[in-house]
């Protein structure tokens, strides 16, 4: 007897986390945005080049602390960088980027992607070993 109420323990819980598991997955939107050098507009000066993009860091904390910004950062090798949104729409993720500095002062040119992951799949930096 006992060995057919553990099997049958074993197949409840098994139908139980099987269930659990066939629920369908929450999806979350992000907008990626990438910042492009704007070749057609070189002529800053050293000074207005450190003047844009000390305000252009000022926005992207201002970003962070209203937990619209999940990363940001340069690229290296090519100029400009990276933004991924996380607003309520395209048309807000885009409001963002028009506002900000460096766009504004014509220093980077913008592309923005939306990009839908699955909840609980985004982890940046927790978790990982380095």
């Amino acid at each position: 007897m006992k060995p057919i109420l553990l099997l049958l323990f074993s197949f409840l819980s098994l139908n139980s986390s099987y269930s659990q598991e066939k629920k369908a997955p929450e999806y979350v939107t992000y907008y990626f945005v990438e910042l492009i050098p704007n070749t057609e507009k070189t002529d800053f000066t050293a000074e207005e080049l450190r003047e844009i993009q000390t305000k252009h860091l000022r926005n992207i904390r201002k970003m962070v602390s209203d937990g619209l910004l999940l990363l940001a950062g340069p690229f290296p090798e090519t100029g400009g960088g990276l933004f991924i949104l996380k607003t309520k729409s395209i048309d807000e993720a885009e409001n963002l980027v028009m506002i900000d500095p460096a766009v504004k002062a014509g220093r980077f040119k913008y592309e923005i992607k939306t990009w839908i992951t699955q909840k609980g799949l985004l982890a940046l930096e927790d978790g990982i070993n380095d």
